[in-house]
């Protein structure tokens, strides 16, 4: 299978991470966590078409598949974006063909929107939003229904996410819900990010062994510190094809994939609290800020155990083939 991106396509990631990095400066992401005032990037992302990634041309949109979108997830992830694009662009946006609320308006930014399950019951600016979606219902703002949930607000370990907690209530009369519409979507994009976020753990940890020395030597230089650099950057290469493969054929890929990221990210964020003497895991030092994000991002839509148990499931009952190739 052919991974390449198209030249436009390429372009397009390049673009998006170029502005992601620009605007998103840690000194802007160290402004949020002390609660200053920051300028607002949604209406430059508007602007850009990143919204509209995937919308359809006639809403203003790219329509570009779920695998560019992924790219655009992981150059998010690397800068730490705080602000909900992926969310918006790459989950909420191709739910809204079915919704009573104009793709228009989400494209440009007028209103934010977010799809949730029971899975993914913690919504990062839920709080904010115009309208949510459950199971395969929409609720517009001023029109939840109390019985059958509420949002209130909620702590993350990330402190640049605002997160709302959905507390979800069922009777005879709502029905059971489902898991909800968005699900495989919001598993790669959530996988791209985590991708992203191990490759700058791992930039900046090469940073730091470059210029912290000892015995008149740069660390960098010692194998102790080479060898478990090189075994992160190896484990990002080959979980970023599987990725790739999620957005593309879903399915088994997609459990496959988040799987992988969250072993990459957690062992990315533990190689970078060594590289670092310990001091990463301070606040003081920039490297805090991805590490959490990465956390956080390990356990939406669906955590480590809930995907391996969907890949259990679908062996022992001969959904799936075996053999090599066919299994992670």
């Amino acid at each position: 299978m052919d991974f390449r991106f198209t030249q436009d396509q390429q372009d397009l990631i390049d673009a998006a991470k170029a502005v992601f990095d620009g605007e998103n400066t840690v000194e802007r992401m160290r402004a949020m966590a002390a609660g200053e005032e920051v300028v607002d990037l949604w209406p430059k992302f508007a602007e850009l078409g990143l919204i509209g990634i995937m919308a359809p041309e006639e809403n203003g949109g790219l329509e570009q598949p779920l695998v560019v979108m992924a790219g655009i997830a992981e150059a998010a992830g690397y800068a730490g974006l705080p602000e909900p694009l992926v969310e918006v662009a790459g989950i909420t946006v191709p739910e809204l063909i079915d919704a009573t609320i104009p793709p228009d308006d989400v494209v440009n930014g007028k209103v934010k929107t977010f799809v949730t399950n029971l899975y993914r019951p913690n919504i990062h600016e839920g709080l904010e939003s115009d309208a949510l979606m459950f199971g395969d219902q929409w609720y517009e703002k001023g029109t939840w229904s109390p019985n059958r949930f509420a949002l209130h607000p909620a702590k993350s370990i990330d402190p640049l996410r605002k997160l709302a907690v959905a507390k979800f209530t069922y009777s005879s009369s709502n029905g059971t819900p489902r898991t909800g519409t968005g699900h495989e979507n919001g598993a790669v994009l959530t996988a791209a990010q985590l991708i992203g976020l191990s490759q700058r753990m791992v930039d900046m940890s090469v940073d730091y062994a470059k210029d912290r020395h000892q015995f008149g030597k740069p660390i960098g230089s010692f194998q102790a510190i080479k060898h478990q650099l090189a075994n992160v950057y190896t484990q990002i290469e080959f979980t970023r094809p599987m990725v790739h493969l999620a957005a593309i054929k879903g399915g088994r890929a997609v459990h496959t994939a988040k799987v992988a990221a969250i072993d990459t990210a957690m062992l990315a964020a533990e190689t970078a609290i060594q590289v670092h003497g310990g001091m990463g895991y301070t606040f003081e030092v920039d490297l805090h800020l991805f590490m959490k994000r990465a956390w956080a991002l390990c356990g939406e839509w669906g955590d480590r155990n809930y995907h391996m148990k969907k890949l259990e499931e679908m062996v022992l009952e001969g959904d799936e083939p075996l053999g090599a190739g066919t299994t992670f």
